[in-house]
């Protein structure tokens, strides 16, 4: 899992002066409010979900985000821990607190293996630690917004350099996908153009890995299959293997990925046709100014790529 440093630091503060045996930091994962994401923790233990989501009205994390309304709980040994869904095994909590974060950011949880520890006084402690956690996830969200602005237009700026220094047409795609895979930081990403060619970048094993195979591997029936068939953007936010759910062909080496994001790839001038398709691990979203840069970058490299020997 990774956490912004300050919030870590102040997650672990909270826990110190709470004297907790745990301290959750669930974070709102869309606009829409459908689910929090385990964010930042500090425990005593090591039995934390780190991948974990939590639906909104879901046991008691999902019920104090939903109704904005905290949950005190002096004695919680009739319940196993693992109900409160960022435990893998139960440990004996016996005591908690759930509150809802300021402007519906998401829910801060303390518990502890004792009964009848957190008193009204904690509790309005930890609302305090609360508002000021929010300030810090503002201001650390407004510098990560400022990074991701500079890191695209360096994005922009580099795949401009290679479009112009590029002449042969498979170089061309393993610079581009390169570039791509690494400053969007994703797991995969691959180009489909239709009955022709397919190439890919995957990450597997800390080695950043090109392939080029034949078009007759292609299965339609695939994610890029359909957005081929259907010249319409796909967006998945899981992806479930199985014979009826893969990427490019059933058996292919990609695995344990989510998040993906697979657009159209169309050329009015002479009709040819392909997609491009990122995908990354679980929870590493896509971030508004990502997809549009991704949009851009996407129908300009085929353009260009068109047109190389």
């Amino acid at each position: 899992m990774k956490a912004l440093s300050r919030i870590n630091e102040f997650i672990e503060l909270i826990s110190n002066i709470m004297e907790s045996y745990s301290t959750t930091l669930f974070v709102a994962e869309d606009d829409d409010g459908e689910a929090v994401i385990l964010s930042s923790f500090h425990s005593l233990g090591s039995n934390i979900k780190k991948d974990c989501t939590v639906q909104s009205g879901e046991g008691i994390i999902g019920w104090v985000f939903r109704e904005q309304k905290p949950v005190v709980a002096g004695y919680f040994d009739k319940r196993d821990a693992t109900t409160l869904k960022f435990y893998e095994k139960d440990e004996e909590i016996k005591s908690l607190i759930a509150i809802p974060l300021p402007e519906n950011y998401g829910v801060l949880c303390v518990d502890s293996k004792r009964s009848y520890v957190f008193t009204e006084e904690k509790e309005k402690i930890l609302r305090q630690m609360a508002q000021v956690l929010v300030s810090i996830i503002n201001a650390e969200n407004e510098i990560k917004g400022k990074k991701t602005v500079e890191k695209l237009l360096s994005l922009s700026i580099n795949a401009n350099e290679i479009i112009v220094n590029t002449k042969d047409k498979k170089e061309f795609v393993k610079e581009f996908l390169y570039l791509l895979c690494e400053n969007i930081h994703v797991e995969l990403v691959v180009f489909v153009e239709e009955d022709s060619k397919i190439y890919f970048r995957y990450k597997a094993n800390k080695e950043n890995t090109f392939e080029e195979v034949a078009y007759e591997v292609f299965d339609q029936y695939g994610l890029v299959g359909w957005v081929l068939k259907n010249k319409k953007e796909l967006f998945l936010e899981k992806i479930t293997k199985n014979d009826k759910s893969f990427i490019l062909y059933k058996n292919e080496p990609f695995d344990n990925f989510t998040n993906f994001l697979c657009f159209p790839l169309l050329s009015g001038e002479n009709k040819k046709t392909g997609a491009v398709a990122f995908v990354k691990k679980m929870h590493k979203k896509w971030l508004p100014k990502e997809k549009n840069t991704l949009v851009l970058l996407s129908n300009l490299f085929f353009k260009e790529y068109l047109y190389k020997k």
